[in-house]
């Protein structure tokens, strides 16, 4: 294409959540995006179906004919999640910036696929569902952002982008003509490293993340009480606010 396509994209993206804010009379919640493409005929996205779920969906379940996924990651503004370092429960401010970036999710996801059509590709928007009776995406949106080169995996289980971890994940599958990008090689973050930080294992109060892991399960129970108190919404995030990796890369 002899056009910048992570330009464009970032520009499309800027653009819906410019008008969304103004024609909500809303203050920004979100920072800068960052776009990533990786290659859907990579061995990467079959691994996921041991990594993640054997039914975890592949690029070519989503689009026939796929070469690219888009991955973009919409950062919260510190703002956002200075409110939610104290108390047990998420607060307020996060609980509806989380469930605010939720609604707008697949809007934005059609308007990325619709820009990318208007250039004579297709694009097609992933079902992001639960599996029934688990409590795992068919389609992993930090898995599939970490293969397109968007980062590296923190000890919370968190994905730390050159921005943080802080945000949030979502992706289009299309057959763009455009070159992936690597998956980092420099590790992120500070524990995995070199086993200096660790930060995140001590804000969490229900010890769902330990040197030996992440414990998925524990953290999920962990939300009961935020789905009670703000209906149905599981949201907690303890573990990437007031952290050394929520808006930048530690490594650098």
């Amino acid at each position: 294409m002899d056009f910048d396509v992570r330009e464009m994209l970032v520009e499309t993206i800027e653009r819906y959540l410019d008008r969304f804010c103004r024609d909500n009379e809303l203050d920004p919640v979100w920072g800068e995006p960052i776009v990533g493409f990786g290659d859907a005929r990579s061995p990467r996205f079959q691994e996921l179906r041991t990594v993640v779920h054997p039914e975890h969906y592949l690029p070519e379940d989503i689009l026939p004919g796929a070469t690219t996924v888009v991955s973009y990651y919409l950062p919260f503004t510190k703002d956002v999640a200075r409110s939610n370092i104290s108390g047990d429960l998420a607060s307020p401010e996060f609980a509806y910036t989380v469930a605010l970036t939720n609604s707008i999710a697949m809007e934005l996801a059609d308007e990325v696929a619709t820009d990318i059509r208007a250039y004579d590709y297709e694009a097609e928007v992933p079902d992001g569902s639960r599996i029934e009776g688990d409590i795992v995406s068919r389609w992993s949106q930090r898995h599939v952002a970490h293969i397109c080169g968007m980062g590296t995996w923190g000890i919370n289980n968190m994905l730390i982008t050159s921005s943080g971890s802080c945000g949030r994940f979502f992706s289009v599958v299309t057959n763009l003509d455009v070159e992936p990008d690597p998956v980092p090689e420099v590790e992120r973050c500070s524990f995995r490293r070199d086993g200096s930080c660790g930060v995140c294992m001590q804000k969490c109060r229900v010890h769902a993340i330990t040197p030996g892991g992440f414990d998925r399960w524990a953290c999920d129970r962990n939300g009961d009480a935020a789905r009670a108190r703000y209906g149905g919404l599981n949201v907690c995030s303890k573990c990437i606010v007031g952290m050394p990796c929520s808006f930048r890369d530690p490594s650098r």
